[in-house]
């Protein structure tokens, strides 16, 4: 009856082992009868196989590792719960206090006392259960810290490859509000289109509400677009200097001391402007027209490539500003000028103009009006020099320091052939109005009206106040960097234009970027940079004339050139398919330090980085920044300071003409109108021509007895004060005057002599660029005839080398300069009869004149070659060795900067094969 007992015990003793084991309970192993009461109490699986006791590792999910058994009491043991293993670490064996080995006649008792094993092993059973809780509770605090800690390393590994890609080094990325309503709008529209395939609408429905969509969204897109432009004219508005009228209407009140400024007392001005204005108004658009029936043929020619042939002839069909003058918002007097009075003035209009344009075209005629004019400058008023007679100055000049700003909107109806015939006259109109206007206003350009010529140093004191050539200024153009793309496909390439006057400007070649021509050279490190990245490298050289040293300002101009534009012909811009310039930015650059140092002697260069914008020439603040980057190097050279081995060594040179007077011409008649043209053997140079000069018999007989009452007053004055002896010399001129105005002068054969002063013309002057020795300068004075070819009154050729050897004092500055051809020009002083006409040093003598002369003023200006490339501490690559352009004489090295290769094709030198295998665009200088 016992063996049933210990069945029951056994079962009862596997089941709480069972138990002990799944709550993680740990006892040492055990020997001897121990074993076999486990091996009774434990259920066998398979027949013929011994199962061993169930074991846990290290890191199973209950935390802990436990192997049960059952012991004898004198040896069995709790063994302690083993500690958990960290995360990633293998498992380590559970330590236990090793069972004492059971003695040797214990299996003889064993039969005789089975029972008190089995309570033993109860008892270690009942005392793992109650260590149960607590072992859990470490083992969860355990693995709580295991898993602490791995979201340390997590969050530690996290921050690493965020400061590591935040720490990288790149573009910074701007996220504006319109791409983060794109992205919305683009997810919200992806989220309906998912939708589609779980709801299943009907074709019917999905159309219905496609059609009901596009509408609602053009119709919001036109409401933003129509916000859109309110908000840009207010912008253009609020952008306006109002000066202290506008701000009052606007505001309704301001201080009080506003209208103490000095700037503001300007109203008396405008009530005067404005009784004054419907005659202004006429008078104005009269000037207006002439002026551009003058210009306008030259303009339409001179045009850039593209804009060409777009137009054959523009003129009013009606211009009047209407009933709103001008207004003169400030004024400003310079406190520090002292031999000079200097005032500028700040001058807006905005008024309400009737100006409708005649536009002839190869396709017809159009009438576009020119609505919503918004013009705002600054006029320039100088007084010089100050002098003790009436009325206190000898001359007065008038200028636009800065370029003005011009708005407009061009309305060409509804009926012009759609958008086409407009979009191509557009810029043609853009391109007159700002930048051929900009031309003909701003600085240097000029009105000098003299005031006093009594003297022959106020003649002097007036030449100084014309415009005149003082000085040229070298421009390496270094490199372009980081310009905002232009091609529709690829990449840049690149042309720079510059000017200092706004007549002439000088182009480098078109570039392609640099690992272009690395690439076209074979050279390594070809792979393209990203856009906006790219860089071109020019170090070509640019020789440009400065005509006011003090505040003159370079302007520069960067321009994709295109091969192919497809764009321009959805623009209706046809003429600018190929060989298209799209301006990708420009910059105003100050040259006031640059003169300055060249002023004092200094020939070291001064190197600057300009910033290139999109804005106008007249925008504040100036063309702006964003669109690219140029960097150049310049010098200043004053015509004094340049030495006599300096102009004679130089290869190339600029050769500058102003001319003075002709006199002597023969006229079978009693009118003539001439005009002088001047043309040279140099390779490009432009012929160019002076305004017409119209001359009447009757006008020169009143001038002669002007002349004649002027010397009887002088005549009178002598004999008063006791100079009888000049008194009689002044009366012999007055006779010899008189039988010249008599009524029958021509019985007499008395030959009248036509004389046309160009002195006061700011325009009679004339510059031709890459000159060379060899070359000749040829001069003709031509008669004006509209129904008959032109006919050549006089002519003149001089050589460029009789410029070169000459030396003068120039009378602006008092000095001897190298390279100045100018003869005297001496007129007839009765206080000195004994020097008649004939001993008299007049200008240059014109072949086939019949006894014609000529005054003209000619210097030869010489581009000075670099002696070596650009300082060390310049931005520039060690192997980049600037050198003269092309297009300032062939005589110039070329240099690859990439190969290293030099060759002299002026000079007769042979070409490598490495050179000869680039484009004309690609060559490196």
């Amino acid at each position: 009856m016992s063996v049933p007992a210990v069945s029951t015990q056994q079962n009862g003793a596997s089941a709480a082992a069972s138990s002990a084991v799944a709550a993680g309970a740990s006892t040492s192993p055990v020997t001897g009868i121990s074993e076999i009461a486990a091996e009774q109490a434990t259920p066998k699986r398979h027949a013929g196989s011994a199962t061993p006791t169930p074991t846990f590792a290290a890191g199973s999910p209950a935390g802990a590792s436990a192997q049960v058994g059952v012991s004898s009491p004198a040896s069995a043991t709790i063994a302690s719960p083993a500690t958990p293993a960290k995360p990633g670490t293998p498992p380590q064996p559970t330590s236990s206090t090793p069972a004492t080995p059971a003695p040797a006649d214990a299996s003889a008792e064993a039969p005789a006392s089975v029972k008190s094993p089995l309570l033993s092993a109860s008892e270690s059973l009942k005392q793992g259960l109650k260590d149960l809780p607590k072992v859990a509770a470490d083992a969860a605090k355990q693995a709580g810290k295991s898993y602490v800690d791995a979201g340390k390393e997590a969050k530690g590994t996290v921050k690493a490859l965020t400061s590591s890609f935040l720490s990288k080094k790149g573009p910074t990325i701007t996220i504006t509000a319109d791409q983060i309503v794109t992205v919305l709008f683009l997810g919200g529209l992806a989220t309906q289109v998912l939708l589609i395939p779980i709801f299943l609408p009907s074709a019917f429905r999905l159309v219905y509400s496609l059609v009901w969509g596009v509408l609602v969204g053009l119709g919001l897109s036109f409401l933003f677009y129509l916000n859109h432009k309110r908000k840009a004219e207010t912008n253009e508005l609020l952008a306006m200097n109002l000066g202290l009228k506008g701000l009052k209407r606007v505001v309704g009140d301001v201080p009080s001391w506003i209208n103490l400024a000095e700037k503001e007392k300007m109203e008396w001005v405008n009530e005067l402007i404005l009784e004054v204005w419907p005659f202004i108004d006429k008078g104005v658009c009269q000037i207006i027209k002439d002026i551009t029936a003058q210009v306008m043929p030259g303009v339409l020619k001179s045009l850039p490539a593209g804009l060409n042939g777009v137009v054959k002839s523009i003129g009013f069909k009606h211009l009047t500003f209407g009933n709103a003058p001008f207004r003169v918002e400030s004024i400003w007097v310079s406190p520090t000028d002292k031999d000079r009075l200097v005032l500028e003035l700040s001058v807006k209009w905005c008024g309400d103009p009737n100006i409708t344009l005649a536009i002839e075209t190869p396709t017809g005629k159009m009438c576009p009006r020119v609505m919503d004019i918004i013009f705002v400058a600054t006029i320039r008023v100088v007084l010089c020099p100050l002098v003790d007679r009436i009325p206190g100055f000898v001359g007065a000049m008038v200028t636009v320091p800065a370029p003005p700003m011009i708005k407009y909107r061009l309305d060409f109806g509804k009926a012009l052939g759609g958008s086409m015939a407009p979009a191509a006259v557009r810029p043609v109109i853009n391109y007159f109005m700002k930048e051929v206007i900009t031309a003909m206003l701003v600085w240097p350009q000029r009105l000098v009206v003299p005031i006093l010529q009594e003297t022959d140093q106020d003649r002097v004191e007036i030449q100084r106040l014309m415009r005149r050539h003082q000085g040229v200024l070298r421009v390496c153009v270094v490199r372009c960097k980081e310009l905002a793309s232009r091609d529709w496909v690829g990449s840049n390439d690149v042309l720079v234009e510059l000017t200092t006057d706004s007549v002439h400007k000088e182009c480098t070649d078109v570039r392609p970027p640099d690992h272009k021509v690395r690439a076209r050279m074979g050279m390594g490190h070809t792979k393209a940079p990203p856009k906006g990245k790219e860089t071109f490298t020019f170090m070509e050289y640019i020789y440009l004339l400065i005509q006011e040293p003090a505040d003159q300002m370079l302007r520069m101009e960067v321009f994709d050139i295109d091969s192919l534009d497809p764009t321009k012909l959805l623009k209706g811009q046809v003429t600018q398919v190929v060989g298209a310039r799209q301006l990708i930015g420009r910059a105003l650059v100050k040259l006031g330090e640059t003169c300055r140092e060249g002023l004092r002697g200094s020939t070291d260069p001064m190197n600057t980085c300009v910033h290139l914008g999109d804005g106008d020439w007249g925008s504040p603040g100036g063309p702006g920044k964003g669109m690219g980057k140029v960097s150049l190097s310049l010098n200043f050279w004053p015509f004094e300071r340049f030495t006599k081995n300096d102009v004679e060594n130089a290869l190339t040179g600029i050769v500058t003409i102003r001319l003075l007077k002709v006199w002597g011409l023969a006229t079978a008649g009693d009118t003539l109108a001439a005009f002088v043209r001047v043309t040279s053997t140099a390779v490009g140079a432009k012929e160019w021509r002076s305004s017409v000069r119209s001359w009447s018999k009757r006008a020169h007989i009143q001038r002669l007895k002007n002349e004649i009452a002027r010397l009887t007053v002088d005549a009178d004055r002598d004999r008063r004060e006791g100079r009888p002896k000049a008194a009689e010399r002044k009366a012999r001129y007055i006779a010899a005057l008189e039988q010249v105005t008599a009524p029958r002068c021509d019985e007499n054969k008395i030959r009248l002599t036509v004389e046309m002063d160009y002195m006061l013309d700011s325009n009679a002057m004339a510059a031709i660029y890459h000159v060379k020795l060899t070359d000749v300068i040829k001069v003709k004075v031509m008669e004006a005839n509209m129904l008959a070819s032109s006919e050549c009154l006089g002519r003149l050729d001089i050589p460029v080398s009789d410029i070169i050897t000459s030396s003068d004092v120039n009378p602006m500055t008092g000095l001897r300069e190298y390279g100045l051809h100018r003869r005297r020009w001496e007129e007839y002083n009765p206080d000195v009869p004994e020097r008649g006409l004939e001993q008299l040093e007049r200008g240059l003598a014109l072949e086939e004149g019949d006894g014609a002369r000529i005054w003209v003023e000619m210097r030869w200006v010489p581009c000075i070659q670099p002696d070596g490339g650009l300082s060390a501490d310049w931005d520039a690559p060690a192997d980049a060795t600037p050198q003269m352009s092309q297009s300032q004489g062939g005589a110039a090295l070329q240099t690859s900067h990439s190969a290293g290769i030099r060759t002299s094709q002026s000079l007769g030198g042979e070409i490598t094969p490495a050179q000869a295998s680039l484009k004309p665009s690609q060559s490196v200088r």
